[in-house]
């Protein structure tokens, strides 16, 4: 059986890991954890100078027989040292590098490449691979089977926008006296004259076992900043290779270069699955290696639960009605994860994120009638011009707006007077007129219904609540699986009541035979599909009784009363538990 999950330790660090840098020695060999240093007020160019540190350009031993090579490229490059020959996980971003690193790593050995494995799509990991291949077509490339795939499709379908984007992010155009590092490399040097792809040749869904030149990998499936992400795990030498599901930054779980939807819910299982192995080395795509079972273990278990504690919150303010501005400034993570040195702001952010997963669930619209259909741009920024230029207060304005039959523009103005004036109903009732006025000429019945709705809202002649979970039918309910409740439970943990709680609960579900663990650890709720040994709480009952609990069809001192629970601890205890979740 396995152990209870490791609890967070509290540690003090730096508030931004730029200057955090300077001083952490996240060396391999130390076995040690992350040490943070007092913290400083830096300015913005001493961080960026200070983010350059970790970059320093050489070849690194991780221990016997693995090497990485750190500053030649935005990615690492790692040598995996066999009997008769390496093993090369990921090829950087071109010709160039690839060959530097090359060089570098025939410093090390003389060995001949046996094998090449990327670990996903991206470009500053894969384009340098036939430099290491030496475009022989005995050597494998190893890759999960959807990489092909996604790589043809971004260097095709949005190419163009994307690259664009991408240039601006990493700051490549910026003249040499004006760059900084890109926070998880020094740079990303790439042109399309310099690609040198190995296509993939030997793919597996969802895990692979393999033994190269006498060294046992398993390749194993790891979705989270990609959907092919696979890490490596070499089991005899207790070395974790993550791809790019950590590294010594907050991480992108939305990107400004723009991708696709990240399935941030699969990154924490990646994560998860990542700690079930207790490695002792951990040697990321990007950044540091670091060392030391508990260091990687606690390092681990607070970027799952940074991540997954931006997906609750987000997703449980998305369910209070709250809009994404308003969901960014309600989510900053605990205080403990925010201090922590490997997930500063210096590559991803938080809001960014929020905002990302606020899309992957709901889409572009934010819920407000307003903004279904604004003005242009253009025509927009011409009005704004015009009505700073007349100085007219804004209710003013919004009042003319309307007389004028100017609906869209009085209603875009009229939600930003509720904003500044909240408590004003002379402002809601400004909104809900222009609101029914637009719906008047809608001929779209999706946006006359929701316009006209939402006026009433203003008004107060329409209120809109949940839904009474209590009179769904039995029927109903007991066909819906007991696990779609347990993975809702976490996106309704309030994280203010459990900001310093550290609570494992067990629940058996007697007559579906399924064990879940609820791991209530500083704000944030883990939940694995398994029971673990010595858990605060335990929790017998059925699946049918918890589902009802769940959709206040009945409490937990009445199942208890009838018998219908059983409790390891007291029917307090649940009762508390509970308290801590929103049942809303």
């Amino acid at each position: 059986m396995p152990e209870k999950f490791p609890a967070v330790p509290f540690r003090s660090g730096f508030r931004n890991l730029a200057l955090a840098s300077l001083a952490l020695l996240v060396l391999v060999g130390c076995g040690g954890k992350p040490k943070a240093a007092v913290p400083t007020s830096a300015t913005g160019p001493q961080q960026r100078e200070a983010a350059l540190a970790p970059f320093t350009k050489g070849v690194q031993k991780v221990t016997d027989g693995v090497y990485v090579a750190l500053g030649y490229s935005l990615a690492n490059s790692i040598l995996i040292e066999g009997d008769d020959g390496v093993i090369i996980v990921d090829a950087l971003e071109g010709r160039p590098q690839a060959e530097e690193v090359k060089a570098a790593f025939r410093a090390v050995t003389p060995k001949p490449v046996k094998a090449l494995i990327l670990t996903h799509n991206h470009a500053d990991h894969i384009f340098g691979g036939r430099v290491f291949t030496e475009d022989r077509a005995d050597i494998p490339v190893y890759a999960h089977e959807s990489t092909a795939e996604l790589i043809d499709k971004t260097v095709s379908l949005v190419a163009p926008a994307s690259y664009v984007r991408s240039l601006r992010m990493f700051g490549q155009c910026l003249d040499p006296g004006r760059q900084s590092s890109c926070a998880i490399g020094p740079k990303l040097d790439y042109h399309a004259e310099n690609i040198a792809l190995a296509r993939p040749t030997v793919t597996f869904h969802d895990k692979l076992e393999v033994t190269i030149a006498g060294v046992r990998l398993v390749l194993f499936h790891a979705p989270g900043e990609t959907p092919d992400q696979i890490a490596v795990w070499l089991p005899d030498k207790r070395v974790l290779i993550p791809a790019d599901n950590i590294y010594e930054a907050f991480p992108n779980l939305y990107t400004i270069r723009g991708t696709t939807n990240r399935d941030v819910m699969s990154w924490v299982n990646s994560l998860d699955a990542m700690r079930d192995l207790e490695a002792d080395f951990l040697v990321p795509c990007h950044t540091r290696p670091l060392a030391g079972k508990e260091a990687i273990a606690a390092t681990l278990t607070d970027y799952r639960d940074a991540i997954q504690f931006v997906h609750d919150q987000t997703v449980r303010n998305m369910n209070r009605g709250l809009s994404p501005d308003e969901i960014v400034q309600a989510v900053r993570l605990p205080e403990h994860l925010a201090r922590h040195p490997w997930l500063q702001e210096r590559y991803g952010e938080v809001a960014w994120s929020v905002r990302g997963i606020y899309d992957g669930y709901l889409g572009w619209f934010n819920g407000d009638a307003a903004q279904l259909n604004p003005l242009p741009p253009a025509e927009r920024a011409g009005r704004y011009a015009a009505a700073f230029a007349q100085g007219k207060p804004l209710a003013e304005q919004a009042r003319s707006a309307y007389a004028a039959r100017e609906y869209q523009w009085g209603a875009e103005l009229a939600r930003l007077w509720t904003q500044a004036e909240p408590a004003s109903q002379e402002a809601k009732e400004a909104l809900a007129a222009c609101l029914e006025a637009i719906a008047g000429a809608e001929g779209n019945l999706n946006a006359y219904n929701y316009c006209l709705t939402q006026a009433g809202e203003l008004r107060g002649s329409i209120k809109l609540t949940p839904p009474d979970t209590a009179v769904l039918p039995d029927d109903f309910v007991d066909s819906l699986p007991v696990e779609s409740f347990m993975r809702a439970l976490p996106t309704r943990l309030d994280p203010e009541k459990a900001r310093d709680t550290d609570l494992c609960a067990v629940f058996h579900f007697t007559d579906v035979n399924e064990e879940y663990t609820v791991h209530v650890r500083k704000g944030v709720a883990e939940l694995r599909k398994r029971a673990v040994i010595g858990p605060d709480l335990d929790i017998n009952t059925t699946a049918k009784t918890w589902k009802r609990i769940v959709l206040k069809k009945t409490s937990p001192v009445v199942a208890f009363a009838s018998g219908n629970i059983g409790l390891h601890g007291g029917v307090t205890d649940i009762v508390r538990f509970l308290g801590l979740f929103n049942r809303d």
